[in-house]
């Protein structure tokens, strides 16, 4: 009885590698040279290190930013890998005139499917892949102190 070319475990996975392939890129999010706090919660500390949550800011806009990084080598080489998000940052809430980015969240979209799932070509080191990342968040700021109660007059004796 002769061996069908089926038969061999490792002729499948090596044509299974073909069809399937690695495509993508890395990408490090950074901000280190953002001037304003940055949470990805709803709480943040201020120059004083108190602690102010979602009661105490109010939301004066919103923070974002899309990108995509571009990956070779199965996505061990990314340049620019590192998404550096600080001037980002710092001139979306200079403008909005805010003092910090709270509920930042990073998502990555889908929008390179096809290019990251095409079959055979994927496989090759040198295919690109991509990653596109969006950033949304809430630009806030304090809210005013709540004005103190107006003074009453002193009252006067009563007049007999």
């Amino acid at each position: 009885m002769s061996k069908r070319p089926s038969d061999s475990p490792g002729l499948v996975l090596m044509l299974s590698g073909l069809l399937v392939g690695c495509a993508g890129a890395n990408v490090e999010v950074t901000a280190r040279g953002a001037v304003y706090p940055i949470s990805m919660s709803g709480i943040v500390r201020d120059n004083s290190g108190t602690l102010l949550d979602v009661h105490s800011m109010k939301i004066v806009s919103g923070f974002h930013l899309e990108a995509t990084r571009v990956g070779i080598l199965y996505s061990g080489v990314t340049p620019h890998g590192t998404l550096d998000i600080s001037d980002a940052v710092n001139a979306q809430v200079s403008a909005a005139q805010g003092e910090a980015v709270i509920r930042l969240s990073i998502t990555v979209e889908d929008s390179c499917d096809l290019v990251n799932t095409l079959p055979v070509l994927n496989a090759i080191p040198f295919w690109p892949g991509c990653v596109p990342v969006v950033l949304d968040g809430l630009i806030v700021k304090r809210r005013p102190p709540p004005a103190p109660p107006p003074a009453t007059p002193p009252s006067s004796p009563a007049d007999p």
